[in-house]
């Protein structure tokens, strides 16, 4: 240490004074220097647990108690967001109980800067904690830990965490350090940092070739993303860019702290900035340590030069264009079913906007399309045919396109009993508002010429051949039907079944009272609602002849009275035969 920097710790009081700290807390404290010189840093952290303590049996392990310092301080420049210095990255002195020491020198340019201390201790112990953990002696440990707090609480050593700056220069209230931060953000095009369990978007035109820096931080790990951001082509829906764990890099503090910082060429066009915060781990409440740049944890786009700033413009955003749709069956609520019916003059492309919640990659609110004339099922919403919708992990979203021939169609949306519009238990969608189906041309510009509409329950179906439909409980339905020639005909039924067994099934019936076909429970796919409502949707031949279509029912579950969640199309339990129509 020079003696002109013990002439200036002897005359001033600290640059930065950090102590007394709670076992969960952060604290920063801006400080300007008008000329380049050496400082004088103390600080005391703590390392990570004992790495004997953690689970070696998954590849993919990144517990926080292991992997993270629970207590450190960090120095960032306010204006580039660089780490300047941070007590992990430097050699420190390590005492039995864990704790790290530093007391050096570091010497810094003229500038803004924030010093950073956090602690998050109590946070730090999780159940997983004893995975892999065998010996007696460890798990009575890891539990008095739990009990007390963890290390570094139980024995109130958390109390000599402190960070102190000394030097010449002084310290900056928080409207000049914002002033500082501004300075970042002078090239911004979208800034997005959305409040707890909610997602921000922000709609932006580009009217030339444009490098634009994305600069973002939120938490993912490997087996899921919850505070994360993306970019799509607003015209289009296609990604541009998608913040994912692997295309992350660690943002300091936990390990679930990722930071995306890339350069995308983006072409001329109109982009939508998105960013998704699940309300768990945030700056409103961290749950564990902080990234080194918490201030700008959500998404910043930065022009790269900044004249480009100047001719680029926002607009806002509606993925579904306002009065354009064929079909808007939104803000769908809980234990919702939902219809409605139309038809094509001419044959189009349509642009499907649905959004739904899954369970166990399975699709519990979802939307489904099938024909008018024979029910069969022209589109559903699958978990494999959707994509993330922000949020929670479980909101799911179809956006895509689909050629539908001219003819009439029915459009269904069911939702189970939790989680949807307006009454979310978790983080809600990006477009939450669109929760259901929306169907619109996929030009965007609807043609009244090209659609009518209908009701789905008043559409006559002249292909009908039999129908044994509404079917309810202890039912021994019949009803004959002739054809006068070999004929390819269409078999949708709807029945309970469960263990390989049938027990509302139908079939069908020849002259002399032999079965030409029955609904096996092999031969059914899941119909929507309980895993015992069974579906049979698929063609036979027969030849000439008399027939008679046959339905029976057991004493519980059908159209008289659910016993368990509904089918997707109630109405037509039972079972129904149509001449094939042609597509």
């Amino acid at each position: 240490m020079t003696l002109a920097l013990l002439l200036v710790l002897a005359q001033n009081p600290p640059l930065v004074d950090i102590r007394g700290l709670t076992p969960r807390e952060h604290q920063v404290t801006g400080f300007v220097l008008t000329a380049p010189q050496e400082l004088q840093i103390t600080a005391v952290g703590a390392e990570p647990w004992p790495d004997r303590l953690r689970s070696r049996d998954d590849a993919d392990w990144q517990e926080d108690e292991q992997t993270t310092w629970p207590a450190a301080a960090w120095i960032l420049d306010a204006k580039t967001r660089a780490v300047v210095w941070d007590l992990r990255a430097v050699e420190t002195h390590r005492e039995s109980n864990g704790l790290r020491r530093f007391s050096g020198t570091v010497r810094l340019p003229a500038g803004v800067y924030e010093a950073h201390y956090a602690s998050y201790l109590t946070s730090s112990f999780t159940s997983s904690s004893f995975n892999g953990v065998e010996n007696l002696t460890d798990i009575v440990r890891l539990a008095r830990r739990a009990k007390s707090g963890g290390p570094y609480v139980e024995n109130e050593a958390y109390k000599e965490f402190a960070f102190e700056i000394d030097g010449t220069g002084e310290s900056v209230p928080d409207e000049r350090l914002d002033s500082a931060r501004a300075v970042f953000r002078e090239t911004a095009i979208v800034t997005l940092r959305p409040e707890p369990n909610a997602t921000e978007r922000r709609g932006f035109e580009l009217t030339r070739p444009t490098s634009v820096e994305v600069y973002a931080v939120g938490e993912l790990r490997r087996d899921g993303v919850f505070d994360y951001g993306w970019i799509i082509n607003a015209d289009t829906h296609k990604s541009v860019w998608t913040m994912t764990y692997d295309g992350t890099d660690p943002a300091g503090g936990a390990a679930k702290n990722r930071m995306a910082h890339d350069t995308l060429k983006l072409k001329p066009g109109r982009y939508v900035a998105y960013f998704a915060e699940d309300g768990t781990h945030g700056p409103n409440d961290w749950n564990a340590m902080p990234p080194s740049d918490p201030e700008f944890w959500g998404l910043t786009l930065k022009v790269v030069n900044p004249a480009a700033r100047a001719a680029v413009r926002t607009f806002e955003y509606r993925p579904v264009p306002e009065l354009q749709t064929i079909v808007s069956l939104i803000e769908t609520g809980n234990d919702a079913r939902r219809s409605d019916g139309f038809t094509l003059k001419r044959p189009m492309d349509v642009h499907i906007y649905a959004l739904g919640e899954a369970s166990n990659h399975e699709l519990v609110d979802y939307a489904w399309i099938v024909s008018a004339d024979d029910q069969a099922r022209i589109w559903t919403m699958s978990y494999d045919n959707t994509e993330p919708a922000g949020g929670a992990e479980k909101n799911r979203l179809f956006d895509g396109t689909l050629h539908l021939a001219a003819g009439s169609y029915i459009v269904y949306y069911r939702s189970d009993g939790s989680h949807a519009y307006d009454d979310w238990n978790a983080a809600a969608p990006a477009e939450g508002r669109y929760w259901g189906i929306s169907v619109f041309p996929a030009s965007g510009r609807l043609n009244p010429n090209d659609v009518a509409k209908f009701q789905p329950n008043e559409w006559p179906s002249g292909n009908v051949v039999a129908q044994l439909i509404n079917m309810g409980d202890n039912e021994n339905a019949r009803t004959p039907f002739q054809l006068a020639r070999k004929t390819r005909l269409r078999v949708y039924a709807l029945g309970e079944g469960r263990d390989s067994k049938m027990f509302d099934y139908g079939w069908i019936e020849n002259a002399a009272g032999q079965t030409v076909w029955l609904m096996k429970y092999e031969g059914t796919e899941p119909a929507g609602g309980a895993s015992k409502n069974r579906m049979f949707e698929d063609a036979i031949t027969l030849p000439a002849g008399a027939y008679v279509l046959r339905y029976i029912s057991d004493d519980s579950h059908s159209h008289a009275g659910w016993n368990d969640d509904a089918p997707d199309d109630p109405d037509h339990w039972g079972i129904t035969v149509f001449r094939m129509v042609k597509r």
